[in-house]
């Protein structure tokens, strides 16, 4: 099995992955992953499908979108969190991704909005399932890149919240 730990969401979690199971924080569970496009999967958990979009936002970090939610999570390296600086800023912007091509169906935050974590942004329409994006975490909206009726591409940054 291959371990990861990340952070999802702000909470640690460990993952180990094998052949046909995977472990969250011990507790294992049946699965079977696969490749359905450059970035998204099938992944059936337990028996229940689950379609999930990827998308890099930094060299650990990853935003992936399951039914609709955004998960911000980042793996942890423990050879390179020895090298990091002790006093980095816990903060910083959050970019709110599109997880599949489709149309803006509704803005409901403008810039200089304060939202708290997972405050409903905007619905994106795709493959005819109106899906709300959410606020990664609590802040101030610091850029609203679209309007109702535009049409977005997978991995477009639709709002940022810092």
């Amino acid at each position: 099995m291959k371990k990861f730990d990340l952070v999802v969401d702000g909470s640690p979690c460990s993952l180990r992955i094998g052949r046909d199971s995977c472990e969250i924080d011990g507790r294992r569970s049946a699965t079977s992953i696969r490749r359905i496009g450059p970035d998204s999967y099938s992944v059936i958990v337990d028996g229940n499908q689950h379609t999930v979009v990827v998308n890099r936002s930094g060299p650990e970090s990853y935003e992936a979108h399951v039914s609709g939610a955004a998960l911000a999570i980042e793996i942890r390296d423990p050879r390179r969190l020895a090298s990091q600086a002790a006093g980095s800023a816990a903060g910083g912007s959050r970019a709110v991704r599109t997880p599949m091509p489709g149309r803006v169906l509704s803005v409901r935050v403008s810039v200089g909005d304060e939202v708290s974590t997972e405050q409903g942004l905007l619905v994106v329409e795709a493959m005819k399932m109106q899906n709300e994006l959410r606020a990664p975490c609590a802040g101030r909206v610091t850029a609203v890149n679209v309007s109702a009726g535009d049409s977005v591409a997978s991995g477009d940054t639709l709002v940022v919240v810092e």
